[in-house]
């Protein structure tokens, strides 16, 4: 994905790194940071969205939500070896978003690494709306 294609921004500190988002609607930007989270893993312009996932994710208020939504995403990586890169977010709401997902499975012979990613951090991830802004930040431990 080019930078200029990009819809979020990095910050990172030695062993943290995290996006800062914003986009018009929740939908969008669950969206955008599941993006996110896969263009730092891999290079996405080597990625097919040959499979697809369902996924369903409850959080106990919006930043629970997207620390949950990062994990479900993170873990579908991690233990699946499942990149993806195209997020229908058929549903969201404070408390829950349910969403369908494609892409494929990890291939070392086609797809490049770019970060290691450990796991989600809660004390820097947050996700409100400011006006008719919706705004997030994500933390990640490398």
């Amino acid at each position: 994905m080019a930078d200029e294609d990009k819809k979020y921004r990095v910050l990172r500190r030695s062993s943290e790194l995290s996006v800062r988002l914003s986009g018009d609607s929740l939908p969008q930007l669950l969206a955008d940071a599941g993006l996110a989270l896969f263009d730092l893993l891999v290079d996405l312009d080597s990625v097919e969205a040959r499979e697809s996932v369902t996924l369903e994710v409850e959080g106990l208020d919006n930043d629970d939500l997207m620390v949950n939504w990062i994990r479900e995403l993170l873990y579908e990586y991690q233990a699946s070896g499942f990149i993806l890169k195209e997020f229908d977010i058929r549903d969201a709401g404070e408390f829950f978003v349910r969403a369908e997902a494609r892409g494929e499975k990890f291939d070392p012979d086609r797809h490049e690494e770019r970060e290691a990613i450990a796991a989600v951090d809660e004390r820097l991830s947050h996700l409100g709306k400011m006006g008719s802004q919706w705004t997030a930040q994500v933390g990640f431990e490398l």
